[in-house]
């Protein structure tokens, strides 16, 4: 198997497990989104986007550094954001699972 294969096979596993889990995901979806601050970290981290970028965006919807530090952790720990890099080269992307 080729990692094309491995890919495709990894990709219909993602889409079962997310028709079987749908109610859930759309609950959380709801519940996460519904929240200013994560919505605005996940929609500002569709792509490789700076930390520093991704505070600013939440310090315009009113969020403390420290909250939205402790957000970031809390959507990472939920598989809902990638993060890479470290010091002052750390970046965040969604990882597009609600």
């Amino acid at each position: 198997m080729n990692n094309d294969d491995f890919g495709r096979k990894l990709d219909a596993i993602v889409a079962i497990l997310k028709l079987v889990y749908y109610e859930q995901l759309d609950a959380a979806r709801t519940r996460i989104r519904g929240d200013k601050i994560y919505d605005a970290i996940l929609d500002s981290t569709k792509d490789w986007t700076a930390a520093a970028k991704v505070q600013a965006t939440a310090a315009k919807k009113g969020s403390a550094r420290s909250t939205t530090s402790r957000k970031i952790v809390e959507l990472i720990e939920l598989g809902l954001l990638e993060k890479k890099g470290g010091g002052k080269t750390i970046e965040y992307r969604t990882t597009g699972l609600i």
